[in-house]
C-alpha cells in the first residue's frame, strides 16, 4: 500500500504549542543534541512530532512498545561522502598553454612566499591601500546651525491633535537632562515626524545650533517622513529638511534634519566617528524591529556617546522592550506616549468562531466527542472528592457504569499495541480498579495485582470508562505497598487521566505524601523522563477562557493544523465583515505570496456571496509584486466601495493606510533563519511576536473605532514570544564581522566586539562567520583584514559578491558580473505571477533567458539586457508584462551598478583611460566561461558535487540537494511520463560536468534546495575554489589516502594518480603532471590577484596581462571540451539610463520586506 504523504494531523493546541517550544529550544541550543519525549503521547501526537521534526530538518525515532514507547528528536549529522573522487582531466592544448607560461615566467621566490599561509602575526598593509579607503554612501558633511523654521498655518491644529503633542514638554526636558532617551509611542502617535520638529523648535527658541539625523529601517519611510515634515513646514524637500538613502539624496549644506537609513549612518561611522562631531542629535526609529544593522549601529553609538558627551541619542518605537534598552544604556529616560486616535476592539479565534458560526463537518463530529468527554470529566471530579484515607461503604459506592469514560481529551495513549482482552476479563479488571478506588482495602488491591500477574494484563491497563490506571488508584488511595509493586512491574508514570493528572498528581492531590515521595524517589533513581513539555504552556490570560470557549477551541484544533492558514475560516470572516458590518477597509495579514494568491482566488470564487454586501476592490501587497497596487492602495475608494487588502508584513510598520477599519491577523510571518551548522537558510512561516500582533492591531482605528480579528486563540497569544527574535541571532554575520574590523578598536577580536550587542549572537555563530571569511581570504588567521578583505569592506554588497566583482575586474569581464552582482544583492527581477495558471509560462520564460547554458545567473543577465533593449526602444511595459519582469527592480539594478562602479573608480580599480579603463576591463565580457570563473571565485565555498553513482547532488554539509523550483536547471529532462524524482535523477546524470555553484541553500522540510545555480567545468572549480594561500601538502599520493576511506577506494587508484586537495570538500584525482600544472597556474594567478589588491591603481604589467590571457585561454578550451554553450552578446555594454524611480526597499531581508543598507 502506498505511503500517504502530507497526512492531515490535528492535535490539541496546548500540546502543539508546547512541542514547538521544546523543539525550538533544542534547535537553538549548542549543547543539546537530542530531546526525548516521554511515553505519554498518543500516536497522533507522536505523528505530529515526527512531521514537525522532519519539516525543520531534524531527525526523529520512536522506540519501545505500548506504554513504554518513547520518541526522540535529534539533530542531523551531515554525511556527504561520495564514494568516488572527482576526476580532473585537462585538454592537451591547455597543458601546452600552462607549460608555455611556466617556462617563460616561472613562479619566483617572492610569489611563493606571498602565497604561503602566514606563520606569525605580521600585517603589512600597503600605504596606498590604507589611504585609499573612501567609504561611499555616507552622510554629507555640514555643520550645526540655529534653525530658522517656517510654519504651515493650515497644519498647526492637526499637529496639536497628535497624541505625542501632549508629551512635547517631557521630551524636551528629558533631552536637556539625559544623553539617551527612549520614546515608546504606539502606532499613530506621530512621533516620527513630530519629535525632530520639537527639537528644532526648542533649539530655535533657545538660539542653539543643531543638526539632527533620524534613521529609518526602510527607504520608503525615510523618504516619506522627510517629505511629510517638509510639507508641514511649508518648505521644499532638500532645504532645511532632507533625506539620504542609497543612491539618492535630497540634502543641502543648510539641511538640519536628515532622514536616512540605518546603513547610511553605519557607513558614515565606518569612515571614522569624527563625523559625529557635527551632529547634535541622533534619532533611531523603529528599534523594535531589531534588524542586524540597527543592533550593530547601537554598539557603535553606545561607544560614541562616551567620546561625544554633548551628543543626544533618541530611541523610538511603537512597541519596544524598554527594559532591555534601559539596561543596555545604563542611564536613560523613558517616555511613554499614547497612540491610536481611536480604540481598537480585539477578537481572538474563539470569538471569531462564535461570531461567524464557523463549523465544518469534522468540527461537528469532534464537538460531540469532546462534549461527551467533558461530561465524563465532571463525574471524575466528583469521584476524586472522596476522602483519600477512608474506605467507602458499598452502600454509598458509585456504580461503575456512572464513572467517567476516556480521560484526556488528548488521551495519553491507551497502549495502542495492547492485546485485546476477553470481554469478561475487561469487565473483571474494570471492576477491580473501581473497587480499589471506592473501598481501598488490601483485598481490593491484592485482587488487582493478581489479575495483572496471572492474566497477563498490562500493568498500565486503563479503565474502560475512566482511563485510570492501577498505579493512579494505588497512589491516590495511599496504598504504599501496591504502589511500590506496580512501580517495580514497570508502571508508566507519564500516563495522564482525563483531568490531566499523572499518578504523582493523584498522590499529591489526595494528600498521600508517602506515595508521592515514593514516586519522586523512583523517578530520581531511574532518571525517569517526565512530561513537563505540556506544563510549559501558559494557558492563562487576563480573561480566562470560559468552558464553552475552551470546548470550541479544542474542537477546532482537533480538526485543523494551525501551522497553516485556514483559508476557509478566513474567507468566512471576510464575507461576514463585508456583508454585515459598516463600510471600512479590510486589511488581511498573511505570511507570504502563496497565501495571498490562494486567498485572492478564494474571494474571487465567491462572487455571489461577496455581492450580498458592498462593491469591493481587492488589492495585494507583497515586496516581489509590481508597485502599482502599492500606490493605488493609499487612494480612497469611491463612495460605497470597500477596499480589501491582502498583505504580508510590509503593511505592519512601513505603510499606513488611513481608512483601514478592520484588521484580520493570521498571526504568521515568513522569516528566514540560518543554520550555522549546516549553512542552510530556511524561509518558513512562523508565529509572530506579541509586539508584532500589537503593531498589526494598530493598523486599524486610524479614522474611526477599529476592530482586529486574530485567527489565533488567546492561549496562543499568551504563549507567543514577547518580541521577535533579533536578526543578529538568526542570520549570517559575515557582513557584520567585516564591519567590526572598521569600527572596533585595534586588536579587538570580532566575537568580543559583537558580544557588546544588545543581545549578542552565540560564539558558535560568530565563529562560523569568521571561519567563512577566512576561507574566502577576507581575514587572515588572526582575524585581521587581508588585502582582499580591506576592499570587500568598502563595497556596499555582501563579501562574496564583492569578491566576485574584484575577480571580474582582474579577469576583465566587469559588466556582466556587475549586473549579476546587483541582481543578487537586491532581489530577483522576475515577478511572481498573480495567477497560478501563469506559473508554467513564467518558468518557461526563465529557461528561455538561460539560453541552454545550465545557468540561472545567465537568466538574470539576459533578462536585464533584454529589458534595457526594450526600454531603449519604447516597449518596456509590454516586455515586462509579457516576461513577468519588474521594471522597478531593473531600475534599481541600474542605480546599484552606477554606485558600485563609482566605488571601484574611487578605489583605483577602474581608471579613466588607458590600461584599466572601462573598455579594457571588459575585454573578456563576451566570454561566458570567464564570467562563470568570476562567479565561482565569489560563490566559493557554495559548491555542489554531482554523485553520478546515486544520481544525487551533494554539498559539504548536505547529502541530498535538489534544484530550487525557480531554477532553470530543475526538471530540464522531465517528460509527461516521468515523476519529479525520476526527472531529478535524469537531470543530474545528464549534466556535462560534476561541479555546480549556487547562491543560496534553502530548506523545505527534509529537502534542501539550491537556489540560483550555474554549472562550471572541473578546471574552473580546481583553479578558483579554495583558499589562495595553500600549505605545501596539497598534493597527496592516491595510494596514501587516509585509512578511514574504504578498501575499494584504495583499489580504484591507479599507479601514478594523485589527489589534489584544496580543502575538506574540494578534491580531485588526477595524474601527477596535471596536479603540478594546475597548482602552478593557481599560484601564478593568485600572486597576480594579490598584487592587484595591494596596488589597485597601478597599471597591469605585461607579465600580468600574459597570465590573464593564459587563464582565459585555458578556461575557454575546457568549456568547449564540455560542449557547453557560449551565448553571443552577453558582453554588450548597458546603455546610459536616467533612473527616475526607486522602489521602497533595497536589501534582502528575511520577512518578505526588503531593507536598505
Amino acid at each position: 500500500m502506498p505511503r500517504r504523504r502530507n497526512k492531515k494531523i490535528a492535535i490539541g493546541e496546548d500540546t502543539r504549542i508546547a512541542v514547538n517550544l521544546t523543539i525550538k529550544k533544542l534547535m537553538e541550543s549548542q549543547e543539546l543534541k537530542e530531546f526525548e519525549f516521554p511515553s505519554c503521547y498518543t500516536a497522533e501526537e507522536r505523528a505530529y512530532i515526527h512531521q514537525l521534526a522532519n519539516n525543520l530538518g531534524l531527525k526523529s525515532k520512536s522506540r519501545g512498545k505500548g506504554a513504554n514507547r518513547f520518541l526522540t528528536v535529534y539533530k542531523r549529522k551531515g554525511s556527504t561522502i561520495i564514494q568516488s573522487d572527482a576526476v580532473l582531466r585537462i585538454q592537451k592544448i591547455s597543458k601546452q598553454g600552462i607549460y608555455s607560461l611556466i617556462q617563460k615566467f616561472p613562479l619566483n621566490n617572492k610569489e611563493r612566499q606571498d602565497l604561503l599561509p602566514p606563520t606569525e602575526r605580521e600585517r603589512i598593509i600597503d600605504s596606498e591601500i590604507s589611504t585609499n579607503i573612501k567609504v561611499m554612501g555616507r552622510l554629507n558633511n555640514s555643520i550645526p546651525q540655529v534653525p530658522q523654521l517656517r510654519v504651515n498655518q493650515d497644519l498647526i491644529q492637526f499637529r496639536q491633535t497628535l497624541p505625542v503633542y501632549n508629551s512635547r514638554e517631557k521630551i524636551i526636558e528629558a533631552l536637556s537632562s539625559s544623553q539617551v532617551i527612549i520614546i515608546a509611542g504606539e502606532t499613530g502617535s506621530g512621533k516620527t515626524t513630530q519629535v525632530p520638529q520639537y527639537i528644532l523648535e526648542n533649539c530655535q527658541q533657545k538660539n542653539q545650533a543643531c543638526r539632527i539625523i533620524c534613521t529609518q529601517p526602510r527607504r520608503l519611510s525615510a523618504v516619506s517622513m522627510a517629505e511629510r515634515v517638509a510639507f508641514e513646514r511649508d518648505e521644499k524637500i532638500g532645504q532645511t529638511f532632507g533625506y539620504q538613502i542609497r543612491l539618492e539624496s535630497r540634502v543641502a549644506p543648510k539641511t538640519l534634519l536628515t532622514y536616512c537609513t540605518n546603513g547610511v549612518l553605519l557607513r558614515t561611522l565606518m569612515g571614522g566617528d569624527s563625523a559625529l562631531a557635527t551632529i547634535t542629535h541622533i534619532i533611531v526609529d523603529e528599534v523594535h524591529e531589531r534588524d542586524r544593522f540597527c543592533d550593530f549601529l547601537l554598539i557603535a553609538l553606545k561607544e560614541a556617546l562616551i567620546k561625544y558627551r554633548t551628543l543626544k541619542l533618541v530611541l523610538m518605537s511603537a512597541t519596544m522592550d524598554t527594559n532591555i534598552f534601559v539596561k543596555y544604556f545604563s542611564q536613560c529616560t523613558v517616555i511613554n506616549v499614547s497612540g491610536r486616535l481611536f480604540d481598537v476592539d480585539v477578537y481572538h479565534l474563539e470569538d471569531v468562531l462564535k461570531l461567524t458560526g464557523f463549523m465544518t463537518k469534522e468540527m461537528a463530529k469532534k464537538k460531540k466527542e469532546l462534549i461527551n468527554k467533558k461530561e465524563q470529566r465532571k463525574v471524575l471530579e466528583s469521584w476524586t472528592q472522596y476522602p483519600s484515607n477512608q474506605t467507602t461503604s458499598k452502600k454509598t459506592a458509585v456504580k461503575v457504569g456512572a464513572m467517567p469514560s476516556p480521560i484526556l481529551g488528548q488521551q495519553t495513549e491507551p497502549v495502542p499495541e495492547k492485546i485485546d482482552l476477553e470481554p469478561w476479563l475487561k469487565e473483571e479488571m474494570d471492576n477491580s480498579i473501581s473497587d480499589a478506588w471506592l473501598y481501598g482495602t488490601e483485598d481490593n488491591f491484592a485482587q488487582l495485582l493478581h489479575l495483572i500477574l496471572s492474566e497477563n494484563i498490562s500493568v498500565d491497563y486503563q479503565h474502560s470508562n475512566t482511563s485510570v490506571t492501577p498505579l493512579m488508584v494505588a497512589a491516590g488511595r495511599g496504598s504504599i505497598n501496591t504502589t511500590e509493586q506496580l512501580l517495580n512491574l514497570g508502571a508508566n508514570l507519564n500516563i495522564r487521566a482525563s483531568n490531566e493528572w499523572t499518578a504523582l498528581d493523584w498522590a499529591r492531590s489526595m494528600n498521600q505524601i508517602e506515595c508521592a515521595e515514593l514516586i519522586e524517589a523512583y523517578m530520581k533513581t531511574y532518571d525517569y523522563s517526565v512530561d513537563d513539555v505540556r506544563d510549559s504552556v501558559n494557558a492563562t490570560g487576563d480573561i480566562p477562557l470560559t468552558e464553552d470557549d475552551k470546548l470550541l477551541i479544542d474542537t477546532y484544533h482537533n480538526t485543523f493544523n494551525d501551522d497553516n492558514v485556514d483559508y476557509e475560516l478566513l474567507l468566512t470572516l471576510i464575507i461576514h465583515i463585508h456583508t454585515k458590518l459598516p463600510i471600512g477597509s479590510i486589511l488581511v495579514f498573511l505570511p507570504g505570496y502563496d497565501d495571498i494568491v490562494a486567498m485572492k482566488e478564494k474571494i474571487n470564487g465567491e462572487i455571489d456571496r461577496m455581492n450580498q454586501g458592498l462593491r469591493y476592490n481587492l488589492f495585494v501587497l507583497h515586496s516581489n509584486m509590481q508597485t502599482s497596487d502599492q500606490k493605488r492602495v493609499f487612494r480612497p475608494c469611491p463612495q460605497g466601495i470597500r477596499k480589501i487588502i491582502l498583505s504580508t508584513n510590509i503593511a505592519e510598520t512601513s505603510i499606513t493606510i488611513d481608512d483601514v477599519v478592520y484588521v484580520i491577523d493570521s498571526g504568521k510571518v515568513k522569516e528566514k533563519s540560518f543554520d550555522a551548522i549546516s549553512g542552510v537558510c530556511s524561509l518558513k512561516s512562523n508565529w509572530i511576536s506579541q509586539a508584532c500582533a500589537k503593531q498589526r492591531k494598530g493598523r486599524a482605528g486610524r479614522c474611526q473605532r477599529g476592530i482586529c480579528y486574530r485567527l489565533f486563540s488567546s492561549i496562543r497569544y499568551n504563549n507567543m514570544q514577547q518580541y521577535q527574535t533579533p536578526e543578529m541571532l538568526r542570520l549570517p554575520l559575515q557582513e557584520l564581522c567585516l564591519f567590526t574590523k572598521h569600527l572596533a578598536p585595534g586588536n579587538t577580536p570580532i566575537a568580543e566586539y559583537l558580544d557588546r550587542a544588545l543581545e549578542p549572537p552565540s560564539n558558535f555563530i560568530t565563529r562560523n562567520a569568521v571561519q567563512l571569511l577566512k576561507s574566502i581570504d577576507a581575514l587572515d588567521a588572526w582575524e585581521d583584514l587581508t588585502e582582499l578583505g580591506t576592499h570587500l569592506l568598502d563595497l556596499p554588497v555582501e563579501p562574496r559578491l564583492g569578491k566576485m566583482l574584484l575577480y571580474a575586474v582582474v579577469l576583465k569581464c566587469l559588466d556582466p558580473i556587475l549586473t549579476i552582482v546587483c541582481s543578487l544583492a537586491y532581489k530577483d527581477p522576475f515577478i511572481l505571477p498573480n495567477q497560478p495558471s501563469q506559473k508554467r509560462a513564467a518558468t518557461a520564460i526563465r529557461k528561455k533567458f538561460s539560453a541552454d547554458t545550465y545557468s540561472d545567473h545567465m537568466a538574470l543577465l539576459r533578462a536585464f539586457q533584454s529589458w534595457q533593449h526594450a526600454r531603449a526602444n519604447g516597449w518596456e511595459k509590454q516586455f515586462c508584462e509579457k516576461n513577468f519582469i519588474s521594471a522597478a527592480v531593473m531600475e534599481m539594478i541600474v542605480g546599484m551598478r552606477t554606485q558600485l562602479l563609482g566605488q571601484l573608480r574611487a578605489s583605483g580599480f577602474v581608471r579613466a583611460r588607458g590600461s584599466g579603463d572601462i573598455r579594457d576591463l571588459n575585454l573578456n565580457s563576451e566570454n561566458w566561461a570567464v564570467v562563470k570563473t568570476a562567479l565561482t571565485s565569489g560563490l566559493y565555498p557554495n559548491l555542489i558535487r554531482v554523485d553520478r553513482e546515486f544520481g544525487q547532488l551533494r554539498t559539504q554539509k548536505e547529502s541530498k540537494v535538489f534544484f530550487h523550483p525557480s531554477s532553470t536547471l530543475k526538471d530540464f529532462c522531465k517528460s509527461a511520463r516521468t515523476t519529479s524524482a525520476q526527472s531529478h535523477s535524469a537531470s543530474v546524470n545528464t549534466l556535462p560536468s560534476d561541479w555546480l555553484i549556487y547562491e543560496e541553500m534553502n530548506r523545505s522540510g527534509r529537502f534542501c534546495h539550491a537556489k540560483t545555480v550555474t554549472l562550471v567545468n572541473s578546471v574552473t572549480a580546481a583553479l578558483f575554489s579554495g583558499p589562495a594561500r595553500l600549505s605545501m601538502d596539497v598534493i597527496h599520493e592516491a595510494e596514501s589516502v587516509p585509512e578511514s576511506e574504504s578498501d575499494s577506494e584504495a583499489e580504484e587508484s591507479r599507479e601514478g594518480m594523485t589527489i589534489l586537495k584544496f580543502d575538506d570538500w574540494v578534491a580531485f584525482k588526477c595524474d601527477f603532471e596535471t596536479a603540478r600544472l594546475i597548482l602552478h597556474l593557481r599560484q601564478k594567478w593568485n600572486a597576480l590577484f594579490l598584487r592587484r589588491m595591494k596596488t589597485p591603481s597601478r597599471a597591469m604589467s605585461q607579465l600580468d596581462e600574459l597570465v590573464v590571457k593564459a587563464v582565459v585561454s585555458i578556461i575557454t578550451h575546457e568549456e568547449q571540451a564540455c560542449e557547453l554553450q557560449q551565448p553571443s552578446g552577453i558582453g554588450q555594454r548597458p546603455r546610459p539610463l536616467i533612473v527616475d524611480y526607486y522602489p521602497a526597499n533595497a536589501r534582502r531581508s528575511d520577512d518578505g520586506e526588503e531593507r536598505n543598507f
